[in-house]
């Protein structure tokens, strides 16, 4: 008795081989078990499929046919996601036009990080989720039919994963957008700063936590540079960096020849815009004898300079 048929169309897709082992796998301990089945491959002019028959007499399809489809369906999603989810994800960027293929690239193995990530439990919990998704889809369809086009199927029956995916490549390429216009931000600053002369020899910026920073001169003295830059660093910084704009723009146009950033939290996204824009000029110290009181919770000079608080 022919349980169900697939094809897949021989020049779309070279990876027959992968799907008979996954059927194999999943089905391959039926042979001996009343409800046994086998797996016949086929290979047509345009198209190559394999077909899954239940053993007579010890197959009943009202009795086992549930048990084949179940075990089918999650070979197929595993199949569906090793062997087609890359080349779905790479056809949707394809459509974004205005990226080289560079970048593509790049964006491409971000889309898979974020589907695939097996570092990350929230990312194999995607992965699994997606497959429960699609094995209850492909369940629905074998139970009701005995033929699947598994190319058409994807196309035409998976809407919704496949929406699942625009989804992954719109985030993907947002945050590469974002990425490249705040590198090309970092890139201006930091040429400002090097055309730029040196207005003072050094700069202790204090960081008491947070969104709190004191900028002081070399003598540990409050500075009192105007928070107002003119001309085109107000362009520049005319960006979404929230509170880093103040204490970029003020260290800017201090324009100190070294920073010596004082913090406990050193790998804070701040500290390191400012280590990216003043590089060889910031030294970042994260204990020392001089900062220890003046970050401790009751300091705070008299005259202060920038105080970021939201």
């Amino acid at each position: 008795m022919e349980l169900f048929t697939i094809t897949i169309p021989n020049q779309s897709d070279p990876q027959i081989p992968s799907l008979i082992a996954l059927l194999e796998l999943e089905l391959g301990d039926l042979h001996k078990h009343p409800c046994g089945v086998t797996l016949e491959t086929f290979e047509a002019s345009s198209v190559s499929g394999v077909t899954c028959v239940g053993q007579l007499p010890g197959f009943q399809l009202s009795l086992h046919g549930q048990e084949v489809w179940n075990r089918a369906s999650r070979a197929l999603a595993e199949y569906i996601l090793v062997t087609k989810e890359e080349p779905l994800i790479r056809a949707l960027l394809d459509k974004e036009r205005y990226l080289d293929p560079q970048e593509r690239g790049k964006i491409e193995d971000y889309c898979l990080q974020l589907l695939n990530g097996h570092e990350e439990l929230q990312s194999t919990e995607s992965r699994q989720r997606r497959k429960t998704k699609l094995s209850r889809a492909l369940n629905k369809y074998l139970e009701e039919h005995t033929s699947l086009h598994l190319e058409g199927f994807i196309r035409f029956r998976l809407d919704n994963y496949l929406s699942e995916l625009r989804e992954v490549v719109d985030y993907a390429v947002d945050e590469y957008v974002l990425e490249r216009q705040y590198q090309e931000f970092i890139g201006l600053l930091k040429y400002f700063v090097f055309i730029q002369d040196t207005k003072i020899p050094l700069a202790h910026l204090l960081h008491k936590g947070g969104h709190e920073f004191f900028l002081l001169n070399e003598k540990w003295e409050p500075l009192e540079p105007s928070h107002v830059v003119e001309g085109m660093i107000v362009e520049m910084i005319d960006c979404d960096m929230e509170m880093e704009d103040m204490i970029v723009s003020t260290l800017i146009n201090v324009s100190p020849g070294h920073i010596v950033i004082h913090t406990r939290e050193k790998d804070s996204q701040v500290i390191k815009t400012i280590q990216q824009i003043f590089d060889t000029r910031v030294q970042v110290c994260d204990f020392c004898s001089s900062c220890e009181s003046y970050l401790s919770p009751g300091w705070k000079p008299q005259d202060q300079v920038i105080d970021v608080q939201h």
